[in-house]
């Protein structure tokens, strides 16, 4: 029952909408090795540096991946991701019952560790090496001897390389559990065989030569030495250190580990330096990469049984024997229920108690759309964030500005892509060189870099939710400039995160007239302020104001309509009915603006005029709640 209620935790961690855009380029990687029966060596998916080497091992997932998506698209790589990691947790399990560790306590240590790791639960080759690891971690007794060294992991370890570079954690482990063990034997000599330490160094070496068996070769350890310091370069969420405020559920669990190991020491259950070594090397590992604390989370609870194992006994003198079968059972019901009741608020909120596709809600899927309706696909900026589903949902008809593949770009990329004070010049003259003409900017509210576009080089052509799209201004784009153009440039502050600016005046290079420019300002300042605008007001006026035939009609009428709906709200019913008339000699059966109509005309006291317009009204709108009330109101006019 323990075992099942971590098995339905775990699952309920995993069974969730795909949101990683790792996996993105990953299938489609896997996906021209299918199709070529080849591991491309270059930067296949960039425009920008389209020859740069590209050497990553993991060629082993990327075409399981796509093989699982020809099978059963999204859906497919969400079950099989859950599988696998639900046989992690079953592996994990097992390894600490079979050290000792009871039932209740081994479910409750792994869905701690589960929980803390849940970001890193994702549909990437990471939870591959969380399967390798634990391999490793349970094969680590049977290093007593050289000749069990080469056999046992070596393979284990070439296999692994495949999947995933994180395959170097398997050697470290070996070689950080015999330091411990050389350190033991300095310390006490007899607590540790000269045969267990020459095995662990032997098969550490073995296993480091064979993270070299991938079609990448000693690329692998290029391809490891890029990450090192990437951080410092080119700030990417997974490379930055360990914090509180991010990560406060690993730094809780790791501070419990540490009371469970000032507990032993007080009890005199001495832990052994051959577990404490590996796990301080992890944490230290943690510390640095944020994307290792799942890895410590789950290896630190392996790592730690045979101490948990030691303080069993003196916890089951405390509690009687007949109850453990209880425990367990009630720590399985524990774990099921706390699967079960985010899937019933699930069902109360979304009508689905599962639901594993692709979460598409936070794709920038609008303005693709309009990218690819003015073909601004091809020498387009994207984001760090968004390239990997640009990859997936372009190529090879597009290629990419750049795209969370690190070591496929030059460190100079990496640097100018990492700098937090760029201006604008610098950035205009870094997309000259590039040859940019178009930008999708996503995660405008939190993205620095929607405020380096200069409106006087680019225009902001779309606009929506959190996502930009700008344009160079020359004459390829001119007319979609004209057409679309929408007067505001972005700030950016620490404090308060993207700013939209509203532009006053166009531009010098801009080609929208100045009485479309204002209308323009008027929608954007109607939407930044929630239609109660005093800004948007002043926009429309000067706009209307402009000479005559300036504005196309049916942006008079609109600008007309809104004012009116303003004048007749402020008490001015004069001024609104010329407002409305003017719309309505555009749009001679907006029913919005004639409903205001009908209300400024009662409120003139023409009651015969007001009637026959509500009377029109219904007609318009026959069948509806509007059709119905203007009919009555119709009628209630006509009897008066």
């Amino acid at each position: 029952m323990a075992l099942l209620g971590l098995v339905l935790f775990v699952a309920g961690l995993c069974l969730v909408p795909l949101q990683e855009t790792d996996v993105f380029f990953r299938l489609a990687n896997g996906e021209q090795i299918l199709r070529t029966a080849s591991v491309p060596g270059r930067n296949l998916f960039s425009f920008t540096f389209p020859q740069q080497p590209y050497q990553d091992s993991a060629w082993l997932f990327d075409a399981s991946a796509a093989s699982l998506y020809r099978l059963g698209g999204f859906p497919a790589l969400v079950v099989a991701k859950t599988a696998l990691v639900a046989l992690i947790f079953v592996a994990a399990y097992f390894v600490l019952r079979r050290r000792g560790t009871s039932a209740m306590m081994a479910a409750l240590l792994l869905a701690a560790a589960a929980f803390c790791m849940r970001e890193r639960l994702v549909e990437r080759p990471h939870v591959v090496s969380l399967l390798g690891e634990v391999a490793v971690i349970a094969l680590l007794p049977a290093l007593q001897d050289v000749r069990r060294a080469a056999w046992l992991l070596g393979p284990l370890v070439a296999l692994w390389a495949n999947f995933h570079a994180g395959a170097f954690v398997g050697p470290l482990l070996i070689a950080l559990a015999g330091l411990g063990i050389a350190v033991e034997k300095i310390i006490t000599p007899a607590a540790a065989s000269r045969r267990a330490l020459v095995a662990h160094g032997v098969a550490a070496g073995f296993c480091t030569l064979a993270l070299m068996a991938t079609p990448v070769g000693p690329g692998i350890f290029r391809y490891l030495a890029f990450h090192a310091d990437i951080f410092a370069i080119h700030p990417v969420d997974e490379f930055r250190p360990l914090s509180w405020q991010s990560d406060a559920p690993l730094v809780i669990f790791a501070c419990g580990l540490a009371l469970v190991l000032v507990l032993c020491v007080a009890l005199r259950t001495r832990p052994r330096l051959r577990e404490l070594i590996p796990i301080l090397g992890l944490a230290l590992l943690a510390l640095r990469h944020v994307r290792f604390g799942a890895d410590f989370a789950l290896l630190a609870v392996l790592l730690a049984a045979p101490w948990l194992a030691a303080l069993s006994p003196r916890w089951a003198t405390r509690t009687a024997q007949s109850y453990r079968v209880q425990l367990g059972r009630a720590t399985g019901a524990l774990l099921a229920l706390a699967a079960l009741v985010p899937r019933l608020g699930n069902v109360e909120q979304h009508g689905r108690f599962l639901a594993f596709d692709l979460d598409r809600s936070t794709l920038p899927l609008a303005a693709l759309r309009f990218t690819e309706e003015h073909q601004l696909r091809d020498r387009m900026y994207n984001d760090f964030e968004t390239g990997a589903f640009l990859i997936w949902q372009g190529y090879p008809r597009h290629r990419v500005f750049v795209d969370p593949r690190l070591p496929a770009y030059p460190r100079s990329f990496h640097q100018l892509l990492g700098r937090s004070d760029m201006t604008r010049a610098e950035w205009t003259r870094g997309m000259d060189g590039f040859g940019v003409t178009s930008a999708l900017i996503d995660y405008a509210g939190v993205n620095r870099r929607v405020a380096w576009w200069a409106p006087e080089d680019w225009a902001l052509v779309f606009r929506a939710h959190d996502t930009r799209v700008f344009v160079r201004r020359n004459a390829a784009n001119r007319e979609l400039i004209a057409h679309n153009e929408i007067p505001a440039s972005f700030s950016f502050s620490t404090d308060e995160g993207g700013v939209t600016v509203p532009l006053e005046t166009p531009p010098a290079g801009s080609p929208v007239p100045v009485c479309e420019w204002k209308l323009r300002l008027g929608d954007l300042y109607f939407d930044l302020d929630g239609g109660q605008s005093s800004r948007a007001l002043a926009a429309y006026r000067d706009a209307l104001a402009a000479t005559s035939g300036c504005l196309a009609p049916e942006r008079e009428a609109t600008a007309s309509a809104w004012l009116g709906a303003v004048a007749r709200a402020a008490g001015r019913p004069a001024d609104a009915l010329a407002l409305l008339d003017r719309s309505l000699a555009v749009a001679p059966n907006d029913p919005a603006v004639l409903t205001n109509r009908a209300l400024v005309l009662e409120a003139l006291g023409r009651t015969g005029e007001a009637a026959r317009a509500w009377s029109r009204i219904a007609t318009l709108a026959a069948g509806t709640p509007l059709g119905e009330h203007a009919s009555s109101r119709s009628r209630a006019l006509s009897a008066e």
